[in-house]
């Protein structure tokens, strides 16, 4: 009852930076292509405005199945909102190729002939200009009051700094963790941002560089993966964005109880998921990092808006193998969808 009442009276994000509670593996899952959709607003907590286009909220229906995410997108700067036709951003491609094309929507049909289910795989389609960087602040409101309280002094911060390259977005997930930011088209997820932090983090990703102490970790990837990219780039000192490349999962031992965990852990008799995810790092070669999964202790309030209360996973570095690694023991650490 103490931890709803103090969840009730700081809201989500502030019991998460009270926790201190680390970042990685949170990153979400399914998201493989991106749809961005210039809309002014007011945005509905759920869905698309009713005067979204028919031809583009279709395509958006069909994408989602394909894990083509759709953001409404807007400027920091109300003056500087779209009253005309919208700009459309489509993003695609495999982890190290991925691409981001924009254009000015003046006939959404247009949408029709791009194919969501090769969006995730395919190489940049034609579709527009391509663009180098975007940076997304979620800043959904009515979906999550956290996310406006912490992500609008973020956006206006970035947009003052780095101008157009910079939109206000709809729900990213995560929403304990605001103010979020989304690097597109890496895909590059970073949370619990105040505008200097966002400031950092935008201009070592305008440098094809990551902040690791605020990364959550990189779409479309499985959430062990997502963990160990942050844990290995933290071991190997790694910032370049395209240095290291996720190669797979080899997991086989199912639940086993985790190695190197401390005496009070392993007397609870608490089963860990054993991940063991492969890498390949520019001038190193292949990694290996083994990695344990578990829930944390304590329930919280993951999201205000919606009143979730969960148990996030906890991530334990068990070792890193590779040509220049030896075998690292690391200390627990928690995350969350």
């Amino acid at each position: 009852m103490l931890q709803r009442e103090r969840a009730d009276y700081a809201g989500c994000a502030a019991i998460c930076r009270q926790l201190g509670e680390p970042l990685i593996g949170t990153a979400p899952t399914a998201a493989v292509g991106w749809l961005l959709i210039e809309h002014p607003g007011p945005w509905p907590a759920f869905g698309l405005p009713r005067d979204v286009p028919a031809p583009i909220a279709r395509f958006a229906d069909d994408a989602l199945e394909h894990g083509v995410r759709t953001q409404l997108i807007r400027r920091p700067d109300r003056t500087g909102r779209q009253i005309g036709a919208p700009t459309v951003m489509v993003g695609g491609g495999t982890p190290g190729r991925r691409w981001l094309e924009r254009r000015t929507l003046t006939d959404p049909q247009a949408l029709c002939d791009l194919d969501p289910a090769r969006i995730a795989r395919s190489s940049p389609p034609g579709f527009g200009t391509p663009v180098d960087t975007a940076l997304l602040v979620c800043t959904h409101g009515r979906r999550e009051v956290c996310c406006a309280k912490f992500g609008r002094p973020v956006a206006r911060a970035l947009a003052a700094r780095f101008g157009p390259v910079v939109w206000e977005t709809t729900h990213v997930g995560g929403d304990r963790f605001a103010a979020n930011l989304v690097v597109l088209p890496a895909g590059a997820y970073y949370g619990r941002l105040d505008p200097d932090d966002a400031v950092r983090v935008a201009e070592a990703a305008l440098g094809n560089r990551v902040a690791l102490d605020r990364l959550r970790g990189s779409a479309g990837l499985p959430a062990a993966a997502q963990a160990a990219e942050c844990l290995l780039r933290r071991a190997l000192g790694t910032v370049e964005e395209s240095a290291v490349r996720y190669v797979g999962q080899c997991d086989g031992d199912g639940e086993a109880h985790a190695a190197g965990t401390a005496a009070e852990e392993q007397s609870t008799g608490v089963a860990y998921r054993v991940h063991r995810v492969r890498f390949h790092v520019a001038g190193l070669g292949a990694h290996t990092v083994t990695l344990a999964r578990h829930e944390a202790t304590c329930p919280r309030l993951t999201s205000c808006g919606a009143g979730t209360v969960e148990t996030p996973t906890g991530y334990r570095l068990l070792g890193i193998a590779g040509p220049l690694a030896d075998p690292v023991g690391g200390r627990m650490v928690t995350a969350g969808a």
